[in-house]
């Protein structure tokens, strides 16, 4: 009897989960009848079924605005993918009405599945302030003897690469804001040890800060023949130019320098022509690169929102140790949101700290402007996403 109740007990367990996740929603779905073919025409009925099922449940989750607005966000991440997001269905009734193929479902759809889409394509980039991202890839394709990227060398200079252009439709088809960098490119101001194919981290944020970036995506993509490869398994098999791609990148914010994500991809791509080969293998590599990349930052902001993220504030203008002491204690009692304090560095009359606050950098500044610690005034003089810097002055009373 008792081996009965826990293994009820397991049971529960694993199936109230699933329960909780799931929305069950009926939805019709047609499609014309073309040249009296009903089972090609029920298959896409029972697809708009689906599709139907899904938006409903969207539509209990998001306002008609956000429907609205950034309908085609859900079409590209969700509508389109309705079958992954129905965890079960069944027919109820299907019928044939003026050429019209009719099919009424009943589906459980996952909320669940659907919630953290929602989140890592809208609500995360909505509540991280819509930041724009600027793109440094250098590339080098087959028949190439050296990189082409445009911020280097007269020599090396290049249009958008096949690279750069892919990760940037797919990172716009995802919702971000990507920097047209033909349009500031005469705001830049390259120095010279910059001007190169590898850069660093100080590098890629130097050249960043000097546009609204608040996202830097910097890197190398590498294509190399591999000569003539047999592209079936048969002895048979003809031979093709092939060409292997390979893609490291990084993503950092560029106001403190801190890496939101990494990405590698490599691909191996054989075609009739030796240059095609390379342009595909780059191609087919960008695509996995730009989605790990996606994945990445969105991970990396879903646990931030959740939790906290760090926010690095610059001080200047101290002329007291004791007064980090006293800034310190005010921002763990009397600040909302701060959930822990790190004293970076120190060397009068400047200091650096690591804030862990539940928010962005914008809002910790406009809750420490103007805000008075002893004699001492707070003048915050710059808020970013993930930095803000202050200046303290004495207030004369």
């Amino acid at each position: 009897m008792l081996k009965k109740i826990i293994f009820g007990l397991v049971l529960i367990g694993i199936l109230i989960p699933s329960y909780l996740n799931a929305g069950s929603v009926t939805a019709r779905g047609q499609a014309a009848i073309v040249n009296n073919d009903k089972a090609m025409a029920r298959d896409k009925a029972i697809e708009d079924a689906l599709r139907r099922a899904v938006e409903q449940v969207v539509g209990t989750m998001v306002t008609s605005e956000t429907k609205t607005r950034d309908f085609q966000l859900l079409e590209d991440n969700i509508y389109t993918h309705s079958k992954g997001y129905v965890e079960s269905y069944k027919i109820v009734s299907e019928k044939v009405e003026d050429n019209v193929y009719i099919v009424d479902i009943q589906a459980e759809v996952s909320t669940g599945k659907i919630e953290g889409k929602l989140k890592a394509i809208g609500i995360a980039i909505s509540r991280k302030g819509k930041p724009r991202v600027m793109f440094l890839i250098s590339e080098q394709n087959v028949g190439q003897e050296t990189p082409s990227y445009w911020w280097g060398t007269t020599a090396s200079v290049s249009d958008i690469g096949i690279v750069e252009n892919t990760m940037i439709n797919i990172f716009q088809k995802n919702g971000f804001t990507v920097i047209d960098r033909q349009a500031v490119s005469g705001k830049i101001k390259v120095k010279d040890a910059y001007r190169v194919a590898s850069l660093t981290s100080d590098a890629a944020k130097s050249i960043a800060n000097q546009t609204d970036a608040q996202i830097v995506i910097f890197g190398q993509a590498i294509a190399k023949s591999l000569g003539n490869q047999p592209i079936g398994t048969s002895p048979d098999s003809p031979k093709y130019p092939t060409a292997s791609a390979n893609i490291s990148v990084r993503a950092l914010n560029t106001d403190n320098g801190e890496i939101l994500a990494t990405a590698t991809g490599e691909h191996v791509y054989p075609h009739p022509s030796e240059i095609s080969a390379g342009n595909n293998a780059l191609k087919m590599a960008a695509e996995k690169v730009a989605n790990q990349l996606i994945d990445g930052i969105m991970e990396k902001w879903n646990q931030e929102l959740s939790g906290g993220q760090m926010v690095s504030i610059d001080i200047t203008g101290i002329d007291d140790p004791s007064f980090l002491s006293e800034f310190k204690n005010f921002l763990t009692q009397q600040v909302r949101g701060v959930q822990g304090v790190q004293i970076r560095k120190f060397k009068k009359p400047d200091a650096s700290l690591d804030i862990d606050y539940k928010g962005k950098g914008q809002d910790l500044g406009l809750e420490l402007s103007g805000k008075k610690i002893g004699k001492s005034v707070l003048e915050v003089t710059d808020m970013q996403q993930n930095s803000v810097k202050i200046k303290v002055t004495k207030s004369g009373k």
